[in-house]
């Protein structure tokens, strides 16, 4: 369908319904005031399709296209049109194809009571008060990559090479002929969408970009990390964010310091991952387990939660899609060091020792961000942090360079700290 303006905000968008928030979705990734970088309408192709039941996908073309795609991969459960704002309009505005899909979860979660939720036996319950409402009320989160059913995780990786020939065929179609290269970009589990395209199907792909990107492997995932953090927790949280034990615990379990803000509702960056909606950690280790542990057990109680281990059946499921390092394409690595819910010392330093393993060090190089977030919409809250989209798209930039002089990356096999997006090579 021809659209006269394909810019996050004036291009039409599905219907939002329960759970589905388009809009909503791309504005919960950016720092507020963040400029567009596409001052100017941009007209061209937008269509939204499906790869199946619950799928969905969005391809756009600007008119003025520069011959070349982009495929993003989709942060946790959130739509297809959660990159948006963040990338979206960054690529669109420099005549970039944009394609990104929602891995196949129809909605990402509603909140409601717990007596009227259709899926009481997957339900997220919250056990933390929210102005004094969602404990008090027995609020739920219905997660849509547990009902009606959950989906086979590995799939989601191999979702974005899926999309990506998808999207190929339809500007084909509607083009006459292909994307002459295709970049993959991905925030978090898009992220890991990425890192595993360009592993396992480097056909598709020129190049990528990860941003706090999820490492999985049996032995070291979010599953792994992530329970310490909400053992130390409640007596961080008893201390009035003082507890110098608890603080000293999560920071030894790999976990960036806390930091400690004045606004109201944001006194704690680690409170603001663990008990501030949407419960980042917490519902983490509750939604992956049921996704992937089939001995989990009972999972109803934040301490049963917080005492959760994977069992040998959920490392199995994890290994089929578990990144090896071995990268037959161009990545570079964006990561910020005040991360709290995909720490470097778990996701980013694991992988980058992956690669450098598989001895395909010279294919990838890691810039860390000094207090750099996990989402740049916390940048908002006073911590002093530091959006990370600027050094996204520099690196970006850095890696089309490289890639159409046929050279290797610049500052390949290497991990380094870049204090500004000009420090990227």
């Amino acid at each position: 369908m021809h659209v006269p303006d394909l810019r996050f905000g004036y291009a039409p968008l599905p219907a939002a319904f329960p759970g589905y928030d388009p809009a909503g979705d791309a504005l919960a990734l950016i720092a507020r005031g963040t400029p567009s970088p596409a001052p100017r309408p941009i007209p061209g192709e937008q269509d939204f399709d499906s790869l199946g039941a619950g799928h969905r996908f969005v391809v756009r073309v600007p008119a003025a296209w520069n011959g070349d795609l982009v495929v993003c991969g989709t942060p946790a459960t959130r739509s297809e049109c959660a990159n948006d704002a963040i990338l979206g309009d960054f690529l669109l505005a420099r005549g970039y194809a944009f394609t990104a899909s929602n891995k196949g979860v129809p909605y990402n979660a509603v909140l409601e009571p717990e007596q009227e939720t259709p899926a009481r036996a997957t339900a997220y319950r919250i056990p933390f008060d929210v102005d004094g409402r969602d404990a008090q009320t027995g609020a739920v989160l219905r997660l849509g990559a547990l009902a009606p059913q959950a989906p086979d995780v590995a799939a989601w990786h191999v979702d974005l090479a899926d999309v990506t020939r998808a999207a190929n065929e339809r500007i084909r179609t509607t083009r006459g002929r292909g994307p002459r290269r295709t970049y993959a970009l991905g925030l978090s589990i898009g992220g890991g969408q990425v890192r595993y395209l360009l592993e396992r199907f480097p056909e598709l792909v020129d190049g990528g970009v990860e941003w706090a990107a999820v490492f999985w492997h049996p032995e070291a995932n979010l599953l792994t990390s992530l329970p310490a953090f909400l053992r130390a927790m409640p007596a961080y949280r008893t201390g009035g964010f003082h507890d110098g034990a608890a603080h000293a615990a999560i920071v030894a379990a790999g976990f960036p310091p806390d930091r400690h803000g004045t606004q109201r509702g944001h006194r704690s960056l680690w409170n603001d991952h663990y008990a501030s909606p949407p419960f980042y950690a917490d519902l983490t280790v509750f939604a992956f387990a049921r996704l992937l542990d089939p001995e989990a057990g009972s999972l109803e109680r934040l301490e049963q939660r917080a005492a959760y281990a994977p069992s040998s059946a959920a490392q199995a499921r994890i290994a089929a899609f578990a990144h090896t390092g071995a990268l037959e394409r161009p990545l570079i690595g964006i990561a910020g060091d005040a991360d709290v819910l995909v720490p470097p010392q778990h996701h980013a330093t694991p992988y980058f020792d992956a690669v450098l393993r598989a001895g395909k060090g010279g294919r990838y190089c890691q810039y860390v961000v000094p207090s750099g977030p996990h989402v740049d919409a916390y940048a908002d809250f006073g911590y002093g942090l530091q959006p990370q989209l600027p050094f996204v798209r520099r690196a970006f930039e850095r890696l089309v360079a490289a890639v159409e002089a046929g050279e290797p990356l610049p500052g390949r096999g290497t991990r380094r700290t870049v204090r500004t997006p000009l420090d990227i090579w």
